[in-house]
């Protein structure tokens, strides 16, 4: 029962702080949605900080597990796996927010140090994921792969995520300024 209380708990305090964030989710509301005391929540969680790094790891534990099972797949071709992966991170705003909130908060070093390990573990196991899938692709060409290559990959694909949602944000400027200039002549 208290490891079944303790996931109750992290499970609604990841829909809580993935709706309102860490500052505007108070732990009454948690216990609210769960129907238990605030104090149940100190029975395992400190402080409310203390329960976002548990839901951030819990976040990132199941999205490490979800990019293990695409990479793993038994009846997909390599580019459907690598497609699913890279499609997996594109979505990460909408099915990963509070990793995604975490990755914002240290792109502009406002994260705690105790968020940027959790993140640094994030990365470091998707990195060993990907080196064992292509080590195990390509075991037939080449005996082992260097961590750099897929640390480059993992690295990449989440600069392609942010670079894409910057993207957004420089095609509406330039839709404006299309619409003006078209406007003027």
């Amino acid at each position: 029962m208290p490891n079944e209380r303790k996931s109750q708990i992290i499970k609604s305090a990841a829909k809580r702080f993935a709706r309102h964030g860490l500052t505007k989710t108070t732990l009454d509301e948690i216990a609210r949605d769960i129907r238990i005391g605030k104090a149940t929540i100190y029975h395992y969680f400190v402080s409310k900080d203390e329960l976002y790094f548990a839901t951030l790891k819990w976040e990132c534990e199941n999205f490490i597990e979800t990019v293990k099972s695409v990479l793993t797949a038994a009846n997909e071709q390599l580019i459907s796996k690598l497609d699913n992966y890279i499609s997996l991170k594109i979505s990460v705003s909408e099915t990963n927010k509070l990793i995604h909130e975490s990755l914002l908060n240290f792109l502009i070093d406002k994260s705690f140090e105790q968020e940027k390990e959790i993140i640094g573990w994030l990365l470091t196991k998707e990195t060993e994921l990907l080196k064992q899938f292509l080590t195990n692709h390509y075991s037939q060409r080449i005996k082992k792969i260097s961590s750099a290559f897929p640390t480059f990959i993992v690295l990449n694909s989440w600069g392609m995520f942010f670079s894409t949602n910057l993207g957004t944000l420089i095609e509406k400027d330039r839709t404006a300024e299309t619409k003006k200039y078209l406007s003027n002549h």
